[in-house]
């Protein structure tokens, strides 16, 4: 007797293509049910189900805390499991505390806690992920996800998306590592390092970035652009540390922690500053650039607002040049929380809006490769938010310019067509908005 037929026998794209499907109606209807996916039911249909379906979702990202980096190290042990890996999400649980405590700041006995905890499950995570060689990894890249919290940071309180918000606690405690005893190896499989839930201060972090020989991306939150000394101190520290720690990052994002409970002043506008100096320098070796309002888009850009880019810009800087650069985004709110009010008035807010979209247009003429940049700003002026969006496309020998939210006066307009056509290519510009009644700028 002839035997059956099986899925085996099918050309390797055909079971790809079943195996999509498979997935796509599980999760559609464990989507329907709210319960968890159930893909690793599949394993028991074959080897076969199990290796060219179940583990490459199983494994493509992995959360894994410092409890469970024993049975992490036993279930990642072969070459060919490690290589599926795309993310490990990291949790460090910090201790749990009463509601009654949702509103008290850390006392320094707790930051002191946090501290150890947090330095602790780093060097154990590092001392697995020796272990690991950058041949085991997928040729996608592998990155590291930083989560650090407490299980009690979670609120009672619902926020407009409907998550629950993070407790006042949660938010006035920053997260620090001691960097006096702190022993990390060196390790060479992570291509990227993002960090989330509570603030880490930026000198932890970039003693973490020092240990990753071959990181390429980076997206974390920069402290509060205010006035406060702790703040000054760590943002000056990060962008001058950025070339000696972070050599080999080529993709950085920046974000701005979550809003002050205890308001502070901005701090004063100075361009020409240690620190803006130094971020546009780290950032002329990026292939893609993006930051909120930790960067202010105006001081960042000061040396395109003058007019036509010269060979110097004001205080003998040399005017910078975007060589890699091929993905920018910039996001900066105007009048809506301290420290980023910015402005008075909504007059003073598209006149500085207007001058962000002037300097970036007359910056994309040093931005030679640039292919996509996106420059959103939003101005909050009584109760209505304001959006302000200018999007750069580039299309083989074309560039298509989409304005949303206002009408480009002729100066702005200028800016950009001079600057594209230095690169000898087509403009066409959408107007994205049909409403007469919008600002031109």
């Amino acid at each position: 007797m002839t035997a059956a037929p099986s899925i085996n026998s099918l050309p390797y794209e055909v079971r790809q293509t079943i195996y999509h499907l498979v997935g796509r109606q599980t999760d559609h209807l464990c989507r329907r049910r709210n319960s968890a996916s159930t893909i690793a039911q599949y394993a028991a249909v074959s080897r076969e189900w199990q290796e060219e379906f179940v583990e490459p979702l199983t494994f493509k990202t992995i959360r894994v805390t410092p409890k469970r980096l024993k049975a992490f190290s036993q279930i990642l042990t072969s070459p060919r499991r490690r290589a599926l890996v795309q993310t490990i999400r990291f949790y460090v649980p910090l201790d749990e505390y009463g509601p009654h405590l949702d509103g008290e700041q850390e006392t320094s006995a707790e930051r002191q806690r946090s501290t150890e905890v947090l330095t602790a499950a780093l060097e154990s995570f590092f001392r697995v992920m020796t272990r690991w060689q950058r041949s085991d990894t997928s040729p996608l890249g592998l990155d590291l996800h930083l989560i650090v919290e407490s299980p009690s940071d979670s609120s009672t309180l619902v926020g407009k998306n409907g998550g629950p918000l993070v407790t006042a606690r949660a938010l006035m405690s920053h997260l620090k590592l001691d960097l006096e005893t702190l022993s990390l190896p060196h390790i060479d499989v992570f291509s990227g390092f993002r960090c989330t839930g509570r603030h880490l201060q930026p000198k932890s972090i970039l003693a973490i970035v020092s240990r990753l020989r071959s990181l390429e991306y980076l997206d974390i939150e920069l402290n509060h652009d205010s006035s406060r000394h702790r703040d000054v101190r760590q943002r000056n520290y990060f962008a001058t540390g950025l070339q000696d720690y972070a050599g080999t990052v080529r993709v950085l994002s920046l974000r701005r922690p979550s809003p002050m409970l205890k308001p502070a002043p901005a701090s004063p506008r100075q361009p020409w500053s240690d620190f803006y100096v130094h971020m546009r320098g780290f950032s002329q070796q990026c292939e893609s650039f993006e930051f909120d309002d930790c960067i202010d888009a105006v001081q960042f850009f000061t040396p395109f607002l003058a007019g036509p880019v010269p060979d110097k810009s004001l205080k003998g800087q040399e005017v910078p040049f975007w060589a890699r650069l091929k993905r920018l985004n910039v996001r900066n709110s105007y009048m809506m929380k301290t420290p980023y009010l910015r402005v008075a008035t909504r007059i003073e807010a598209l006149a500085s809006v207007h001058r962000v979209l002037v300097a970036i247009g007359r910056a994309t003429c040093r931005m030679p490769e640039l292919s996509f940049a996106r420059v959103c700003q939003y101005v909050l002026t009584d109760g209505r938010l304001e959006w302000f969006v200018l999007i750069y496309e580039r299309h083989v020998d074309q560039v298509a310019l989409r304005v949303r939210g206002f009408k480009p006066s002729k100066p702005l307009l200028g800016a950009w067509k001079n600057s594209i056509a230095t690169k000898c290519l087509e403009l066409d510009i959408h107007y994205e908005t049909k409403d007469p009644n919008v600002p031109e700028l």
